[in-house]
């Protein structure tokens, strides 16, 4: 029987008991709509992932103050980590291009006229720059000479400038931090998102020892970040690094560290299969849904068959063979699957897009979701339907007319 025919009858078929038809489809549709939506979102998740460790800068080795966390902030109440750690890393470490310290206030207040915004305040030296590839797009940096005399110039980051200033052009003007004035000599280049979720662009950056002394009134720091020259050695610095902070801090076991140490690639490596963990499991109830529909496609089709013996009987009186009875049984379960695939990925577009504009949700639209739907529904219409397309073409002709 010609392909073109099989087509025909199989769409007439069907065409006859369309809620059936409809009720076959909803679990493919289901399935393949989710299965649309996971792969949209996992890819999104994995860009926004790349981009993000992007900004927070490459070949990057940190350590934070406080243990026990992975990512996140460095722990405002551990005292341990100083800048004579960050010497002897310098002195100690090879392969370190760029070394600096830090200090910082996750929250504080930052007043502008009649305008205020809450900022991260950063207390930096000049290495900031290259440790992080992180530079002013407009004014200076901040330098020894404001270290060494303990300034009060500043460095605003973009979402504070938009925040405090709008378009005017914050350079030389005064901001208050902590009752104390403050003169912007610089505004830092945008970086966007860290791989925590933070705005980077929100920050107020001083010299170092102007935050130690006159703001917090600290003798330690919270971060020491370093620039290595070579990206395959990164877990080689991280664990010589840790090495090092462990027998100048006494840290011996069972005791827990009082720093942790981490590096970019490993944030990226654990992102990432945070993100791939999560959509394999995602992705395995959608074809657990994909299988739950096939179930119910195969269930449906055998009461077809029963249902329509005499019709199977009149076919085979007029001269169809039993393999022309399996192929217009096989093609409905086809066409039930192939077409709600289609229909499932465009379902799982429009979800993904609304995603997208309402929720914030990294999207990326591409070829494979079409693809799967194509091919999990062949496989599923094929499972689904060779049983009852074989009990179909099974039945006795003069049996089957007697319904």
């Amino acid at each position: 029987m010609l392909l073109s025919k099989v087509i025909s009858l199989s769409l007439k078929g069907l065409s006859k008991y369309r809620m059936r038809t409809f009720l076959m489809m909803l679990g493919i549709i289901i399935g393949i709509a989710t299965l649309t939506v996971i792969v949209s979102v996992s890819k999104g998740m994995q860009k926004k992932i790349t981009k993000s460790i992007q900004s927070f800068g490459p070949n990057a080795v940190m350590v934070s103050a406080g243990g026990g966390k992975m990512f996140g902030p460095p722990d405002e109440k551990v005292t341990t980590l100083t800048l004579d750690d960050a010497n002897a890393i310098r002195e100690s470490v090879k392969g370190i291009r760029a070394l600096s310290t830090n200090t910082m206030n996750l929250e504080q207040t930052i007043i502008y006229g009649s305008k205020n915004a809450t900022s991260l305040v950063v207390g930096v030296t000049p290495e900031f720059a290259d440790a992080w590839q992180w530079y002013a797009e407009k004014g200076d940096f901040i330098s020894d000479e404001d270290n060494a005399s303990m300034s009060k110039n500043c460095m605003l980051g973009q979402t504070v400038v938009s925040e405090l200033f709008g378009d005017q052009d914050p350079v030389g003007e005064t901001i208050r931090v902590n009752n104390t004035n403050f003169k912007v000599i610089g505004v830092l280049s945008r970086r966007g998102t860290s791989p925590m979720g933070m705005d980077m662009d929100r920050r107020v950056m001083v010299p170092l020892t102007t935050a130690m002394k006159r703001l917090y009134n600290v003798t330690y720091v919270g971060m020491i970040r370093m620039y290595i020259d070579d990206a395959s050695r990164l877990d080689e610095v991280s664990k010589t690094v840790t090495s090092l902070l462990k027998e100048r801090h006494h840290i011996t076991p069972p005791q827990e560290d009082d720093f942790r140490v981490t590096n970019t690639m490993s944030m990226a490596n654990m992102a990432k299969g945070v993100s791939k963990t999560l959509g394999t499991f995602l992705a395995l109830l959608s074809l657990i849904s994909l299988a739950v529909g096939g179930i119910v496609i195969a269930n449906i089709m055998f009461i077809s068959v029963n249902e329509r013996k005499k019709e199977i009987g009149i076919r085979r009186a007029f001269g169809a063979t039993a393999g022309d009875i399996k192929k217009q049984f096989l093609g409905e379960a086809l066409f039930v699957t192939i077409g709600g695939g289609i229909v499932g990925t465009v379902l799982g577009i429009v979800i993904s897009q609304g995603l997208a504009a309402i929720k914030k949700m990294p999207v990326v639209l591409s070829w494979e979701p079409f693809a799967l739907a194509i091919v999990f529904s062949t496989v599923v219409g094929i499972i689904a339907g060779i049983q009852p397309a074989k009990r179909a073409a099974a039945l006795d002709p003069v049996d089957a007319i007697r319904g």
